[in-house]
């Protein structure tokens, strides 16, 4: 695609996005929870008898036009009583109501934070949703709510590694999925090497994840879309809730500032790792302390000007932390972090017509540093190692209510990059250095518009059309390369424009209810990257090398083909389904072999590229809600790669290629006061590179590969359990105690796999297994 097709795409979607179609009458309004003010996120409102409706926005907003006349409208979203209201319509007016939460539910499970049967209606498929409830239910390592393990337990999500935040979704990379906070980028979403994520789950409002037909206002990313949404704050009274655990604790509060218009939250979390370690050293010198520790900080503040005009701005900073102090003259530090930014204005600009406009800053950075002093003339020997990456946002979307049968969405966005690689400074006495790699920046601008339109009483569509681009700007230094050999080097001025591409993606969904209980589903989604991580790590690392396309890296792109079959049973209390998918990946990067991302000013050159495929088949069981909850799931999936230069003439399984996943997650609520849950998951191991044979020439030992990723580790399975016990309330205190076994019947999991040369001509493998049977207990309370 070119500038002027960009061009032509992107006008054309700013003109389409203004038509509109004239109605008599609309109903409009906000649908909140009634004991908190919270927005209910996909709350649907219907016209009781008919199939007439529509869903509340990602800011509790819904508009519904309909002809003069008299209508029930009933509102409903899963744990909360149903609402029936008798409107008189025969002019536009507001109606808003404050659901409550259902009595019988108020001590129980409810696994997902949507409509009762959107599973069946929408014309979203590949859509998974989370309430921050479940999360909290689950066992997990530790005893800490964790929205990322618990993402790892729905269908076609696998983990990279036993030990890592980072998800490998439908067959993708661990790069290609966007993880958004309020709608801003997380670069690295890992605490403490990948045992928890940096999500405090009591700050967390909502979790929908997009794994198949991808809406158009979302892109940047192949594989997938994680929109994790941040509580608003307590309008209606003062609360808080919070945990003490084995390693960390969190509080978050929440106030009114005006009651009904303004809000706050705060909240916090650290571990406490490195006083416990402080504390046994002081009483036995021979445990040795462990300086580590990571914090995370939530805030957010809301305020509604009036009906028209909404404001919001939050913010995350998290960070991992490691001093060793060997001596008062030498000292290693280790830091790692996110910080994330987010500020929105909600505009009703009429009762149809509702805007958004959002600034945003994302930096992910980390620093190595260490400072000795040694010799008896007190010689000096320092290095500091830094790299970021930022990201500075701006856009705008509309929410545009035509009718009953058509809802649009469009807007337009820009993203500023700037990626600080490496800068690498030191001294060896009174030798000096400094090492910089290149900075790269860019800008990554998009349009889109949607349009989801109903086709009589059982047929949906849900189609729309994207435009991206990305831009290089300098100042930088770009090499030429040939046959991966550089043959050239060009510098470029200050924002000068050196290298563009453009994409168009289009999304297709579509929904034949077949009943109130049965749907098919079909979607296809075109989906184009522009930012890579330089790593030759599958699980990923706080030292992540992240960059732009270049004139020599070229943009990934997917396209992504599915359908489904989806079931409902008991008044949609059982609700399963069945989907396969086929994704096509392009411009994929692998490196050659022995390549060192770290170090490297020409880095581009170790980069290889080519193909990749990944197809599969998920099943799903869940029940909703109710004394006993949870979800059987089962993928069946394939993912292989094809590069130039590796194995070329062969596909070859992926990282991330797991062909069996099953995953079990049970919740029992015994009486109001004892609940119990367990899961239990098993995978196919992981492709790696194990020496097929090996060459020895004297005292030197050559192993020999036959074949990329030819062997898999052991297979992975594990069960993980739970008990929740709550004490009598005292007035409005609530508190309970939470015990979990993570890894219950202790199997040895490897972690890594090894070999080692024993005696004449034999090499041995062993296997490493770190996270074995590991007892948490929590005390949490809420008032």
């Amino acid at each position: 695609m070119n500038k002027k097709e960009f061009i032509r795409v992107t006008l054309f979607l700013c003109l389409f996005s203004t038509s509109a179609f004239a109605q008599k009458h609309t109903i409009h309004g906000y649908i909140k929870d009634k004991s908190n003010g919270e927005a209910l996120i996909g709350a649907n409102i219907m016209v009781k008898g008919t199939t007439t409706g529509t869903v509340t926005n990602p800011y509790g907003f819904y508009s519904l036009s309909l002809e003069s006349g008299n209508y029930t409208l009933v509102v409903n979203y899963m744990g909360y009583q149903e609402e029936e209201k008798l409107i008189e319509l025969n002019g536009d007016i507001t109606y808003s109501p404050e659901l409550d939460i259902t009595s019988e539910l108020m001590d129980e499970v409810v696994v997902t934070a949507q409509a009762k049967n959107e599973n069946i209606v929408s014309a979203k498929m590949g859509v998974e949703k989370l309430s921050g409830r479940t999360i909290e239910r689950i066992p997990v390592l530790l005893g800490e709510a964790d929205v990322m393990k618990a993402l790892k337990l729905l269908p076609g999500v696998v983990s990279t590694g036993e030990m890592s935040s980072n998800l490998s979704i439908r067959g993708g990379a661990r790069d290609q999925n966007m993880i958004l906070l309020d709608e801003a980028t997380v670069y690295n979403a890992s605490h403490l090497l990948g045992l928890f994520s940096v999500f405090n789950n009591d700050a967390i409002k909502s979790v929908e994840m997009y794994k198949g037909s991808i809406p158009s206002q979302y892109g940047g990313r192949i594989s997938s879309v994680i929109d994790i949404r941040m509580k608003e704050g307590n309008a209606k009274q003062i609360s808080a809730v919070g945990s003490i655990g084995i390693l960390t604790s969190r509080i978050t509060l929440e106030a009114p500032v005006v009651k009904d218009k303004a809000s706050i939250l705060v909240s916090a979390r650290r571990t406490y790792i490195d006083l416990i370690m402080k504390l046994m050293h002081k009483a036995n010198s021979t445990v040795p302390e462990l300086p580590y520790f990571f914090y995370d900080f939530n805030a957010k503040a809301n305020y509604t000007i009036n009906e028209k005009h909404r404001i919001y701005l939050s913010g995350y900073f998290g960070r991992d932390v490691s001093r060793f102090e060997l001596n008062e003259d030498n000292t290693q530090t280790n830091e790692w972090g996110n910080y994330t930014a987010t500020f929105r204005w909600n505009y009703m600009i009429s009762q149809k017509l509702f805007a958004n406009v959002t600034l945003l800053a994302s930096n992910y950075n980390y620093l190595i540093e260490s400072k000795s002093v040694y010799g008896e003339d007190k010689k000096e020997q320092a290095f500091a190692w830094k790299a970021f990456i930022k990201d500075y946002s701006a856009k705008v979307d509309f929410n545009h209510y035509l009718n009953p049968s058509n809802s649009l969405k469009y807007g337009i966005g820009t993203t500023y990059h700037d990626f600080n690689v490496a800068d690498i400074e030191g001294n060896m006495d009174t030798l000096k250095f400094d090492f910089r790699l290149p900075k790269y920046y860019s800008l990554e601008s998009s349009a889109y518009i949607s349009n989801v339109q109903k086709m009589g009483n059982n047929l949906t569509f849900d189609y729309g059309l994207r435009a991206s681009m990305s831009q290089n700007l300098g100042s930088g230094t770009v090499y030429k390369l040939e046959n991966y050999e550089v043959t050239d080097t060009i510098k470029y001025k200050r924002n000068e424009i050196y290298k563009s591409y453009y994409g168009i993606e289009p999304r297709f969904a579509a929904t034949l209810v077949i009943d109130n209980q049965n749907s098919l589903k079909a979607g296809y989604s075109r989906t184009v990257q522009y930012v890579n991580v330089a790593s030759n790590s599958n699980a990923g690392t706080p030292l992540d090398v992240w960059m732009p396309v270049t004139p020599n890296v070229k943009p990934q792109s997917g396209n992504q083909l599915s359908v489904g079959y989806f079931r409902n049973f008991f008044d949609n209390i059982l609700q399963t389904s069945v989907e396969v998918y086929f994704k096509k990946m392009n411009n994929q990067i692998e490196f050659r072999e022995f390549s060192n991302p770290y170090f490297n000013p020409q880095i581009e050159s170790d980069f290889r590229f080519g193909e990749g495929r990944a197809y599969g088949v998920e099943l799903m069981v869940k029940k909703a809600e109710g004394k006993f909850t949870g979800w059987i799931s089962y993928t069946l999936a394939n993912s292989e790669r094809k590069i130039k230069d590796i194995q070329e003439k062969d596909w070859f399984p992926s990282p991330y290629d797991h062909r069996h996943n099953v995953s079990v997650v049970t919740m029992y609520d015994f009486t109001k006061r004892l609940s119990v849950s367990a899961n239990w998951v098993y995978m196919t191991g992981q492709p790696f590179d194990a020496p097929a044979a090996r060459w020895q020439y004297g005292n030197i030992i050559l192993p020999y590969y036959n074949g990329k990723n030819g062997s898999r580790y052991p297979d992975y399975h594990r069960l993980d359990l739970g008990v929740e016990l709550k004490n009598k309330p005292i007035r409005k205190f609530n508190s309970s105690w939470t015990f979990s076994v993570y890894n219950a019947y202790n199997h040895k999991n490897a972690n890594l796999i090894y070999f080692e040369p024993e005696g004449n001509n034999v090499t041995k493998a062993y296997r490493y297994a770190m996270l074995q049977r590991i007892f948490a207990v929590s005390f949490n309370f809420n008032f």
